[in-house]
């Protein structure tokens, strides 16, 4: 195959090859049809040789003859000399029969073959032998003259198959050879992905043969590739769940109109709030409905060239060419605004937002980027509090609102544990941590559908599974506030079993935090003394029962204990 890179070469080429497979099949040829040549010729001189001889016996022996009759000498040495001009007869002798001797030709060598025929005089009824003729000839000769004809049938037929191929091969090269190295050419220096001429062949007949063809699927797998290409640029600069570009597109794009003209240069930092809470309480499918609006909004008061990007899992940035420092003020102001209408899932959507302009060309970019990122963070970090505590009271109205059965539990649990641990001795601020942990003990299950939180017949595995993940949905939600840290760590291990056999981390014993220990005897508790979905409700009785044969395994049997005396009067 031609190498492109370099040019093109005749040795490289598949035209040379034609041409020296052609000449190799032309002069295999010429071999074989020179040795049949020259064996049929061979043949053929013997045979002219001996037919040549038939001929002078039969023709001049009369004549002969008749010289001998008529004592004519001289006639019978012309005739003689004449026959010397025979091919391959050298000499010729006649004897007549008194042995009277007539020769013409060369002398006798040693190479030379004699041939003798008897003289025979036909007289009327009779004949008569009257002497005889001698032919003398070198069939060395004969083969020396065929093979000098083979050899000079071999030089032309030699001449003849390269002359042969050099047209087969220059027909080649000027049918097929020069187009396959256009098209390897073109292959070599085109750019699918780009905009560029498809291939043409320059030829004088526009005819539709095998190459023709290859040059169409040629230009049509370019515009496959190229739609292809557009298409992979497209998915690898845009952030698949908003519509917007990407981090690369951004760095790519900053780079690019980081440039004297498009001075001043604005960023506007973007980082939502609350993503993870919403993911927690609501799931990730409300968690990406929140970023998408986000998105929206940035969308609807940007202008069309303003370039839009989502950096991180809740951060975007807003790249402004040509945009001082009050226009980006006035803008982002417009901007909290606009998101701060929108909701989800009842949540208010929030976003911290911090912006920076460049108005100095010698000034860096990247420090430019940092300094709105840190006014972003600055001022998050200032309402990242008062929001979370206002999307968790959303969260438990919302709870509340969808279940009125679970408003009421949560409050008799957290009533039932204060009074456990106050007869325990608990100190002020533990109580108080038990009030919020009772409360809030199954905030989780805002995530878990009402079909299964309201189930009237036994659970599946699959629904169970969701059941036992409140625990730590509701650690989630809750340790997103700083000051509800602690009453987190509680209500993670509220469902722990005194013998660790419990969820969500299998504790056993005194491992079990103290609080999450009372939770658990009260939530159980109530839970039996409660209509459920799937059963009527306990009597005491029942339930005290119940809690002295849970003692030592499920529930802390001190607590048990106390609960049952102190509190119940049992």
């Amino acid at each position: 195959m031609t190498n492109v890179s370099r040019g093109f070469n005749w040795k490289d080429s598949t035209t040379w090859r034609v041409f020296l497979y052609c000449l190799i099949a032309f002069l295999f040829l010429a071999i074989v049809v020179t040795v049949i040549h020259s064996l049929v010729l061979h043949r053929n001189e013997i045979n002219h040789l001996k037919n040549t001889l038939v001929h002078i016996k039969d023709l001049h022996v009369p004549v002969i003859v008749s010289s001998l009759w008529i004592t004519n000498y001289e006639h019978l040495q012309s005739q003689i000399e004449g026959l010397t001009q025979f091919d391959f007869i050298d000499r010729v002798e006649v004897y007549d029969d008194a042995q009277h001797f007539w020769v013409a030709g060369k002398d006798i060598q040693e190479s030379q073959e004699p041939v003798t025929y008897k003289l025979i005089y036909p007289y009327r009824d009779t004949e008569r032998e009257i002497g005889a003729i001698i032919f003398y000839t070198n069939t060395a000769l004969i083969k020396s003259g065929v093979i000098h004809n083979a050899y000079s049938f071999f030089l032309l037929q030699t001449l003849l198959a390269f002359v042969l191929a050099s047209i087969v091969a220059g027909a080649f090269y000027f049918v097929i050879g020069k187009n396959l190295i256009v098209i390897a050419r073109f292959i070599k220096t085109d750019n699918p992905g780009e905009k560029s001429q498809s291939l043409i062949l320059q030829r004088s007949l526009k005819i539709q043969d095998e190459l023709q063809m290859l040059v169409d699927y040629l230009n049509e797998m370019r515009h496959r590739i190229r739609i292809s290409v557009q298409e992979v640029k497209e998915l690898s600069y845009a952030d698949q769940l908003t519509g917007l570009y990407n981090r690369r597109f951004f760095e790519e794009e900053l780079k690019r109109l980081d440039t004297l003209r498009n001075l001043p240069l604005s960023l506007v930092m973007v980082d939502v709030n609350g993503l993870k809470l919403t993911n927690d309480a609501f799931g990730h499918e409300a968690g990406d409905q929140l970023l998408q609006k986000v998105a929206q909004v940035l969308k609807e008061e940007c202008r069309a060239d303003d370039i839009i990007a989502r950096i991180g899992g809740d951060e975007f940035v807003i790249l402004l060419p040509k945009t001082d420092h009050l226009q980006v003020a006035i803008l982002g102001d417009r901007l909290i605004e606009a998101i701060h209408k929108k909701k989800i899932r009842n949540l208010p959507v929030s976003a911290s937002f911090g912006w920076e302009t460049k108005a100095n060309e010698k000034e860096d970019i990247a420090s430019v980027f940092k300094r709105a990122e840190d006014y972003m963070y600055s001022k998050k970090a200032y309402k990242k509090d008062d929001q979370r505590q206002q999307s968790l009271q959303i969260i438990i109205d919302t709870l509340f609102n969808k279940e009125s059965r679970e408003r009421d539990h949560a409050r008799r649990v957290s009533k039932i544990s204060v009074a456990i641990g106050s007869a325990l001795g608990l100190s002020e601020a533990e109580i108080k941590e038990l009030k919020v942990a009772g409360e809030y003990h199954d905030i989780g299950k805002i995530a878990i559908h009402s079909d299964i939180l309201n189930k009237r017949g036994p659970l599946t595995d699959y629904e169970w599974k969701e059941i036992k993940r409140h625990p730590e949905l509701s650690y989630n939600i809750l340790s997103s506030v700083n000051e509800y840290g602690p009453i987190a760590e509680i209500v993670l291990y509220h469902h722990e079993r005194w013998d660790g056999k419990g969820y969500p981390g299998g504790l056993r014993g005194e491992e079990i935090p103290l609080q999450s220990r009372i939770i658990m005897v009260a939530d159980a508790y109530d839970a039996m003394t409660d209509d459920r979905p799937y059963r009527k409700a306990l009597s005491k009785e029942e339930t005290v029962l119940q809690l002295k044969k849970g003692a030592g395994s499920q529930f802390d049997p001190e607590i048990v204990e106390v609960f049952l005396k102190k509190v119940l009067s049992v």
